[in-house]
């Protein structure tokens, strides 16, 4: 295994739902709460004026079903669908759905593109220190050739199977069925609450995913993959610092040979992050982490080494085969409108084991916008262990970045919005050099490596029905340039509530 003795990075990042626990960290949500300190004050939802349509004269009838029809907009439009407040509980109820068409514009003749997802979302407070919020999801979906061929690389493992690797793993969206012709069945749920006993304590747990930065990516951690059981607890001491503690249990997608199941239970290994943050002063925070994968066998009643359970940095460098990442991650604020954000992450002292992230936000450019520019190089052997079922993933997935490792990535992203119209570009470049796609599975690891320039571009133009939720009619386009596979160009239409980000810009 590759060792180092010394320690480099992160920072957990800021939300602006810091004391509520929430579920809701689609990219959206993220652009807001990043924005700076001095523009907190604002209203975190673009505020719409709402003609009351109670105020037109009329008789009582009349007023009354006009004052039902305002509530019934007011929840449509600006709240949850359900809200029960009490003096010590506030309930929150939504609908979640992604309903969307889509076709490949180059190919007339391929199916028809789906995605049909439907679910429910809760999230409360009781008391004045425990939140919690959860979400059921289930999902039928058909997606385009690059995604399927995405998925099902990704798939799990029957070692004594004639096909050794079957059914796929969807990026956020966890282990899949086949269904009907060429389309994916999946479902997940996610839960997490937040209990604050003491003012400078947080203890999270759950199975809800964790992202670390203030980028579009994080090289550190991300909600790329499935999600797992956690905890994480945070204590702030001296104003300024805070020390935490999380530990995770996670999946090669492998499965036993032996079992007396229905199907034979995966693979577990066990993920520990302990993180030391700074915030030098209104504008400037800085931050160090050690985040490891640990062995805990191939049974589920086989716990990690004991060391894993000590909230303590450096212990898991007495096991051999834990695979470790360190590194640096900081934000600084410059002005009223601009963020700048780095991470720097290693296994190793090697060039290859190493990555980096360069990115700046720019607000309100435009009244209501943002333009993100972000860099990011990742070496070719940073989250690959010398045993491949020890390597940085879950689910078969990167814990990191989706793409895993081994490139040089740009992103550009800009957004604008009028009132609830808005609109939004991403460019993402990637550019492969003795790239392996299978680097990082937990066996069978070993492919083909490819030079590759894949260009990323997507267009959306929607609305936003209810900010709240991101309720949201849109269209979008995505065009997909590929030196060694079929350019795409992909039209989608469709009404979603965009709570979870489901990444396919690999």
């Amino acid at each position: 295994m590759k060792k180092l003795s010394g320690l480099v990075v992160i920072m957990i990042a800021f939300s602006a739902f810091s004391q509520t626990s929430s579920l809701a960290v689609n990219t959206y949500y993220r652009d807001f709460s990043l924005k700076p300190i001095v523009m907190s004050s604002k209203p975190f939802m673009p505020k719409v004026v709402l003609k009351n349509i109670a105020t037109i004269p009329g008789n009582n009838d009349t007023d009354s079903k006009s004052k039902f029809m305002s509530r019934v907009k007011k929840h449509f439009c600006d709240q949850y669908l359900f809200e029960v407040h009490d003096e010590a509980v506030h309930l929150y109820f939504s609908p979640i759905i992604n309903f969307q068409l889509g076709q490949n514009w180059l190919n007339n003749e391929g199916s028809t593109l789906y995605q049909n997802t439907r679910g429910i979302y809760v999230k409360g407070t009781l008391l004045k220190n425990f939140s919690f919020s959860t979400a059921f999801v289930e999902n039928q979906a058909r997606f385009s050739d690059y995604e399927n061929h995405f998925i099902s690389n990704h798939g799990e493992f029957y070692p004594n199977a004639s096909t050794e690797q079957q059914n796929g793993v969807i990026p956020g969206g966890g282990r899949t069925k086949p269904f009907k012709d060429g389309g994916y069945d999946y479902g997940y749920a996610i839960g997490s609450f937040l209990y604050q006993p003491i003012k400078n304590l947080e203890i999270r747990a759950g199975n809800a995913p964790a992202f670390v930065g203030s980028g579009y990516r994080s090289l550190i951690l991300s909600d790329n993959s499935y999600q797992a059981p956690n905890i994480d607890i945070k204590y702030t001491f001296l104003k300024k610092w805070s020390y935490g503690a999380r530990k995770a249990r996670g999946f090669n997608l492998i499965r036993k040979t032996a079992f007396s199941t229905v199907e034979g239970y995966y693979q577990p290994k066990a993920y520990s992050r302990h993180y030391l943050n700074y915030q030098v002063n209104q504008n400037i925070i800085v931050g160090l982490s050690e985040n490891s994968i640990w062995a805990m066998g191939d049974t589920l009643s086989k716990p990690p080494n004991g060391l894993y359970y000590a909230p303590v940095p450096f212990l898991g460098l007495t096991q051999s085969t834990n695979h470790t990442i360190y590194g640096f991650d900081a934000s600084e604020v410059a002005g009223k409108k601009t963020r700048f954000y780095q991470q720097f992450v290693l296994s190793g002292l090697g060039i290859s084991q190493m990555g980096f992230q360069l990115g700046v936000r720019f607000y309100d450019v435009l009244p209501n916008s943002l333009l993100q520019i972000e860099y990011n190089k990742v070496g070719g052997e940073l989250y690959a262990a010398d045993a491949p079922n020890m390597s940085y993933t879950h689910y078969n997935l990167p814990l990191a970045h989706p793409k895993g490792q081994g490139f040089n990535e740009l992103v550009i992203r800009a957004n604008v919005s009028v009132n609830r119209i808005y609109g939004e570009s991403k460019t993402v470049c990637y550019w492969l050099k003795n790239y392996n796609e299978r680097d990082l599975l937990p066996m069978d690891n070993e492919g083909n490596k490819i030079e590759d320039r894949i260009i990323h571009q997507q267009f959306e133009l929607g609305y936003r029905i209810n900010p709240k939720i991101n309720f949201c009619f849109f269209g979008r386009t995505i065009l997909r340039i590929s030196d060694n596979d079929p350019t795409q160009i992909l039209l989608h239409i469709g009404l979603t509530t965009n709570l979870f980000n489901s990444y396919n810009d690999y």
